[in-house]
């Protein structure tokens, strides 16, 4: 079986999925949301039990209350990091990236909260079981890869951040979510304002083991 022709579109797909933090305000069609959406709920989960649920911010009010607390989350995490525009390094154009971002998340068309439904991993005896439990993220997950990888084929940029967590409490009060759903993470959605690329990555060769840590292939 010639197996490197069995699909080329989807390794061409998921060899061009990059964080796309630079958006331009324009609308994002209702059909193409929620072609992205029902992508990422075909995702598989443990017992078929789809715990994820979806928070879409588009009123310009909604967006901006989640800037005014994403700007000082991301302010609080990047204290005293140097973003020079001056340097060319890798991480100095990723954190510039996140600076426009930052600076401009309100302006974004969409942007989309993935919750999960809540759930105590199996390893926390009940006896130590006290407030709330974390969301599912290991169910999670593949419902926002399935997200990404769907905004890359329809065309649209993406870039997940964790980085409500700092005002989680205050997020899931503001929108109304249930408490036994937790925000897994938030996904801004747009059309991009460079091209998609080629990503570089480490080979995963690299980072492979067989039978044992630090046993590479014979």
């Amino acid at each position: 079986m010639d197996t490197e022709n069995d699909n080329p579109g989807f390794f061409d797909l998921v060899n061009s999925v990059r964080a796309m933090r630079r958006l331009k305000p324009d609308p994002v069609p209702n059909d193409l949301l929620e072609k992205v959406l029902e992508a990422g709920v075909q995702a598989p989960s443990s017992m078929n039990s789809q715990p994820w649920a979806f928070v879409v911010l588009r009123d310009s009010a909604a967006k901006q209350w989640f800037a005014d607390r994403y700007k000082t989350a991301i302010d609080f995490a990047l204290a005293g990091t140097d973003i020079s525009s001056e340097s060319n390094s890798s991480l100095a154009k990723q954190l510039r990236a996140v600076e426009y971002q930052k600076n401009h998340i309100h302006e974004f068309p969409v942007l989309l909260l993935v919750c999960g439904k809540r759930d105590w991993p199996f390893k926390v005896p009940e006896s130590e079981r006290l407030g709330k439990a974390p969301p599912s993220y290991g169910a999670v997950y593949p419902c926002v890869q399935n997200i990404l990888l769907a905004c890359r084929a329809v065309g649209l940029g993406a870039a997940l951040t964790t980085m409500h967590q700092l005002f989680e409490d205050e997020l899931q009060e503001r929108f109304e979510i249930p408490e036994d759903y937790g925000v897994v993470v938030t996904i801004p959605i747009g059309f991009p304002m460079g091209k998609f690329g080629s990503v570089s990555r480490t080979p995963a060769k690299q980072v492979t083991y067989f039978d044992r840590w630090g046993q590479t292939a014979g």
